[in-house]
């Protein structure tokens, strides 16, 4: 098996880690697509408000939440909350480059380390992001205008607060790094599967030859 790893992917599964190089190194260049939306929504503002974040920057109707969020005791939200901003694009356009390499020197090693790499950075920014959201909603001025209970808004889906009926869904930005983070399983087990079945079909020629054999032997 450790040879295995060391080994070189087929072509097929080659060019799915070169997709995946592809859709990840443009994103401290480009980073145009938001990776996450919330919108809130309620009987004052039937237009609804926005709050988009990229993988730099947070932008929507931030002058008008945080005018509502002065009156109920919440922080005002600002970039500076954002610390992963000033590594976030760095470090997917490096697991980017790290499947870029892994096809261009054809080791799943390296494609493995960096797939990993992606996978845990990716849980611990669900995780951060989390805690956010529920220090945003639990730390509350208890001198503000208007008095509200501690609430977690939704990492994921929809919840209401107060008269605020909020949806929270990832964007077009985490959709694309979700596929380019498939892409790894789909072609590291694309090839486990050809190896296992490979080494299948040789243990059952071999067994095969020797059955073969003894079946000659014994006439």
């Amino acid at each position: 098996m450790v040879a295995y790893w060391w080994g070189s992917f087929p072509k097929a599964e080659r060019r799915l880690i070169l997709i995946a190089a592809l859709v990840l190194i443009p994103v401290f260049f480009l980073p145009v697509l938001p990776i996450w939306v919330m919108k809130l929504r309620a009987p004052q503002y039937p237009e609804g408000l926005t709050l988009t974040i990229y993988t730099n920057a947070i932008r929507g109707d931030l002058q008008k939440i945080n005018t509502l969020n002065h009156y109920v005791g919440m922080h005002p939200i600002t970039a500076s909350d954002f610390r992963e901003f000033t590594y976030l694009p760095q470090l997917l356009t490096l697991f980017g480059f790290m499947a870029l390499v892994a096809a261009l020197v054809n080791r799943r090693i390296i494609a493995l380390l960096g797939w990993l790499a992606f996978t845990g950075f990716a849980i611990y920014m669900f995780r951060d992001y989390a805690y956010w959201l529920w220090h945003y909603g639990h730390d509350l001025n208890p001198r503000a205008a208007i008095k509200l209970d501690t609430f977690t808004p939704p990492l994921i889906g929809y919840s209401k607060m107060a008269n605020f009926h909020v949806l929270s869904l990832p964007g077009p930005g985490t959709l694309v790094l979700g596929i380019a983070w498939l892409l790894g399983p789909l072609a590291l087990g694309s090839c486990i599967f050809l190896f296992w079945s490979l080494s299948l079909r040789t243990k059952m020629m071999f067994v095969c030859w020797r059955m073969s054999s003894t079946a000659v032997s014994a006439t």
